[in-house]
């Protein structure tokens, strides 16, 4: 089988960088790379030097402005470098819209009707699908730039994981819990966070859910790489339609996702461990990164305040609070 695909078995760790992480990276990519570096068989980071297409949504000129957007995305190159250089990166994938390696992984996984290389809020398409398609294992960890980890030590959560992946023929990802355990502190029961709009069902190692996130996933693409292209059939035709209304074109790729290898019967599977857990800051005022490094610590040790529990968005002024003191 690995001849066929080209990837063996094992554990790859990607973690995607963009412009707007530069003030954090140099905290939170050591961070996950030291979470998965003895797992890991191979740790990549890439870097997306492709600027978002003009939208109604999206200005690149205004967006990526230059010479900033060259210089922020060329310290992330030397950052991701220097990881290198240390030990923690193995390798470091630049993304280049005039790539023709990433034209092709482009149309392998979005579809021949779909080149954009960013969805019209300007967030990333082509960066998901090279951070896969650039690994030579079966299995993908991947991470936004800006996620926080908890991981008990000398556990690995997506080596936890694997073996449900196996057993369970329609879990195409997993990934940790996605908020900090709560369910002994606060009423509203057990599940992957105290708010989910979709619906989760029990099954072995924790729950499953038919939405597929991008921000962080275990994916085994010897699954997935049986729903390539993720742009076709009731996605293609809604992109086709919002294309020709121009109201939100293209549509992301978590949406390619979601809806293509849901309508196939694919599920994400949801850890219930208590061993590692994550969480996301959906809001970065200019206070945020100078905060990073005191979120890392209370996160490593399973230190969160009290406001943060359920929630899967990291909630700012309580840490502020509970971390800046």
């Amino acid at each position: 089988m690995s001849e066929t695909h080209g990837y063996g078995d094992g554990l790859t760790l990607q973690i995607n960088l963009a412009a707007v992480d530069g003030p954090y990276a140099k905290h939170i990519v050591p961070a996950l790379a030291k979470s998965h570096r003895a797992a890991a068989r191979d740790i990549i980071v890439t870097v997306d030097c492709c600027k978002p297409q003009k939208t109604k949504l999206t200005d690149p000129a205004v967006r990526c402005r230059e010479p900033e957007f060259t210089e922020q995305v060329e310290e992330l190159r030397v950052l991701a470098e220097s990881l290198k250089g240390q030990g923690l990166v193995d390798r470091v994938l630049c993304l280049r819209a005039d790539d023709q390696w990433l034209k092709t992984v482009t149309r392998k996984y979005s579809g021949a009707w779909l080149p954009e290389t960013h969805d019209y809020g300007g967030r990333p398409i082509t960066g998901y699908w090279a951070g896969i398609e650039a690994a030579h294992t079966r299995y993908v960890i991947h991470y936004d730039g800006d996620m926080f980890l908890h991981q008990e030590p000398g556990f690995d959560w997506a080596v936890h994981a694997i073996p449900f992946l196996e057993k369970q023929d329609r879990a195409v990802s997993a990934s940790p819990r996605l908020t900090p355990p709560y369910a002994s502190r606060i009423p509203f029961g057990d599940g992957a966070s105290a708010h989910e709009g979709v619906p989760m069902a029990p099954v072995e190692g924790g729950w499953k859910q038919h939405f597929f996130s991008t921000r962080v996933f275990l994916m085994d693409r010897r699954k997935l790489e049986t729903y390539l292209p993720l742009g076709r059939g009731r996605v293609l035709l809604e992109q086709m339609a919002v294309k020709t209304l121009r109201r939100g074109f293209p549509r992301s790729a978590e949406k390619m996702y979601w809806t293509t290898v849901n309508a196939a019967g694919g599920y994400r599977l949801i850890l219930s461990t208590e061993r590692a857990w994550v969480l996301h800051p959906n809001w970065k005022p200019p206070a945020y990164p100078g905060l990073v490094p005191a979120i890392l610590e209370c996160v490593a040790d399973n230190r969160v305040p009290e406001a943060q529990l359920g929630k899967t968005e990291l909630q700012f002024e309580a840490w502020q609070a509970f971390a800046g003191r």
